[in-house]
């Protein structure tokens, strides 16, 4: 699977009244990141992000620490790209800092799904078991908005 990695030095601007990485900027940082990895695979104008299954957050950011944001396309659905991204400071790749999933849908004019004919194939066993995890967030996420629709 083709990985995309975006850096980011973390400034004063960027932090929290923790004096920490603030959650809010980390997010924008984070969707783009799994944008680029979508792009990778059809044209973005034609996606919109459906579902931010969440970020877990393993240990703080600071001002000064340089950020590596890796994302890959996980999973794919007919119409929806599942995107797994991690964070890790950029000398430090083996220690993840946070990570998360994403779910991105494919449009067309009328901004209604459409397919967009990518396959994706795990290969190690890493990312069978991420694909595996995409998946059932994605069905958790379906089966909450239909539970919240007949309301």
């Amino acid at each position: 699977m083709k990985a995309t990695f975006s850096q980011r030095l973390i400034k004063l601007a960027d932090l929290n009244h923790h004096q920490t990485f603030f959650a809010g900027r980390c997010s924008e940082y984070f969707l783009e990141s799994s944008y680029f990895a979508v792009a990778q695979y059809v044209d973005t104008k034609d996606t919109v992000l459906l579902v931010l299954h969440g970020i877990d957050f393993k240990f703080p950011i600071f001002a000064g620490d340089i950020v590596t944001f890796e994302s890959k396309v996980i999973a794919a659905g007919r119409s929806t790209l599942t995107v797994y991204t991690k964070m890790y400071r950029s000398r430090e790749p083996e220690k993840i800092a946070a990570d998360g999933f994403a779910t991105f849908s494919y449009l067309d004019e009328n901004h209604h799904s459409k397919p967009h004919d990518v396959v994706i194939e795990p290969e190690t066993e890493d990312e069978k078991w991420l694909n595996q995890q995409a998946k059932e967030m994605l069905e958790e996420s379906k089966k909450r908005a239909l539970a919240i629709a007949r309301r």
